[in-house]
């Protein structure tokens, strides 16, 4: 007796077969193209993502020129520092500068007595220069002395002044003179190395 196959036996058979062959062609002709097209994707929306960052930096540009301009005009200026390259150079140039003004904005009267440079006992982030001051001077001197010591460039700053005020004198005669007596004139005047300088 032979066994003949139904008709929807065969057909289910070769659907099975049909689908089998289209999945070993695409596995072998198809899937490495679609697996590398799946990659290309990825990486292009990676540089994609990449592009608009750029594109976001690159749009702020001016912001970023503009903050960095700031922060220029606000570094400290080195021309408000002391030129000497130490601490001693830096508080000679300090007497010497004192001792031109004296020179040319006082009377003969007014005079220094004494400049002895301090070191400072604590470390700053620019080395301090200071230099103890003693003179003899009118006021009125005095006061323009102090003016342009603290206006001009580099920047020089007086503090822990003292004036004492001397005894009058009396003339032969037993007068008071009518000339004011130069007063005895103690202070610190500071300034800072740029560099730091060494100690």
């Amino acid at each position: 007796m032979a066994l003949v196959a139904e008709p929807g036996n065969n057909r289910l058979a070769a659907i099975l077969l049909f689908v089998i062959t289209v999945i070993v062609v695409y596995m072998l002709c198809f899937h490495w193209f679609i697996i590398r097209q799946i990659d290309y994707g990825n990486e292009i929306s990676e540089l994609s993502e990449q592009l608009g960052r750029y594109q976001r930096v690159a749009q702020q540009k001016v912001v970023y020129e503009s903050l960095l301009q700031d922060l220029l005009e606000r570094r400290p200026d080195q021309s408000l520092f002391l030129e000497g390259e130490d601490f001693n150079e830096a508080a000679a140039e300090m007497s010497e500068r004192l001792g031109q003004m004296i020179n040319t904005q006082a009377e003969d009267t007014c005079q220094i007595v004494s400049r002895q440079p301090v070191r400072p006992r604590v470390q700053e982030r620019f080395q301090k220069v200071t230099v103890n001051v003693r003179m003899r001077c009118g006021i009125e001197d005095f006061r323009k002395i102090m003016y342009s010591l603290e206006t001009s460039v580099p920047m020089v700053i007086a503090d822990e002044i003292t004036l004492i005020k001397p005894r009058a004198r009396r003339r032969a005669n037993r007068d008071a003179t009518n000339q004011p007596a130069a007063l005895d004139i103690r202070f610190n005047m500071s300034g800072y190395l740029g560099r730091g300088g060494e100690s």
